[in-house]
């Protein structure tokens, strides 16, 4: 049996003889590291044609092994052990990650579902395009393999993709920093109608008194305070334009980080018009005043009630005293 190495895979040919015309021939190679301990490896080759080449693929290491190659042809089984030495791939073998699916989730989010050995994994990296040739790409990314999971949710924020355009991703495996394997399959997918966060940045610990009371400290007949610490009604959760507070630069949001928290969309704020409480006045006056317990907490600061951007630190108010 000669072999031979070709990008970590190992090519060879069986030549045998028979009295009688061989038909549906099969073989079992088994083979390990030389002198281990180990398991040995198995490939089933279901047809043997004889002298025609045959390759066993994904060998990842150079050294000497041994192996057990047990023929059957004609209900007849023969065995032949001996030796094969694998030497240094150029280019070393790296496996191609396989894309099983891409779809659209909640919000019209894309989702791609594909594997990849985690194996000596540095990195997995996919492009998406609007051509199947990939010459007009539009997307990139590098996932490094202490970070990688069967289903990647693509970045829609970056605005490198539109809605309802039709797309081609395809992903290729990183061994290490100068190992990489040919790119996987190509999938394509069209986008929906995903709507982009404006404010991607959320505080749960917001506290808002609206522009229908003229103190944040004593809110008129309810005497209730937006530096209350303990069952504070005033808490909501909303979304930042910047990672914190900054004056004539953050603008607040809902939740949903899509929603301006202007008048005409704060009705959801306005929780106590039913049963007389102080959150009333959102959606007539706008947010007034704003203080975060994670961020400088004592600090009150004033909102644009417009537009919910947050213009200055209150001289007048704040949760020092």
């Amino acid at each position: 049996m000669a072999m031979a190495t070709e990008k970590c895979n190992v090519s060879f040919q069986i030549r045998y003889t028979s009295s009688i015309p061989a038909t549906g021939a099969s073989a079992v190679l088994r083979y390990r590291i030389k002198n281990s301990t180990g398991s040995y490896a198995q490939y089933n080759i279901t047809s043997v044609p004889n002298g025609g080449s045959i390759e066993i693929p994904n060998f990842q290491a150079s050294d000497d092994y041994e192996y057990i190659l047990d023929l059957t042809a004609n209900g007849v089984t023969a065995r032949k052990t001996d030796f094969f030495y694998v030497g240094k791939c150029i280019p070393p073998y790296c496996e191609i990650p396989d894309i099983k699916s891409v779809h659209l989730g909640e919000e019209d989010r894309i989702i791609m579902e594909y594997s990849a050995n985690e194996t000596g994994l540095y990195a997995i990296e996919y492009q998406i395009a609007t051509d199947d040739i990939f010459t007009k790409i539009v997307h990139v990314r590098v996932i490094m393999g202490s970070d990688y999971t069967p289903i990647e949710y693509i970045e829609m924020n970056d605005g490198t993709i539109t809605n309802e355009t039709t797309y081609f991703i395809r992903a290729r495996r990183h061994c290490s920093p100068s190992v990489v394997s040919a790119w996987s399959n190509v999938v394509s997918f069209r986008s929906g109608k995903w709507a982009a966060v404006k404010a991607p940045y959320t505080f749960e610990d917001a506290y808002c008194v609206s522009g229908l009371f003229e103190d944040p400290l004593n809110v008129g007949e309810f005497k209730t305070s937006i530096c209350w610490l303990e069952r504070n009604p005033f808490m909501k959760t909303i979304n930042l334009t910047t990672p914190k507070p900054e004056v004539m630069q953050s603008y607040i949001y809902l939740s949903d980080g899509i929603t301006p928290a202007t008048p005409e969309n704060l009705s959801v704020f306005d929780t106590d018009e039913a049963t007389g409480g102080p959150n009333i006045g959102f959606r007539e006056r706008g947010i007034r005043w704003i203080r975060f317990g994670s961020q400088n907490p004592a600090q009150i600061y004033e909102v644009e009630t417009s537009t919910g951007l947050i213009t200055k630190i209150s001289s007048l108010f704040n949760c020092y005293s």
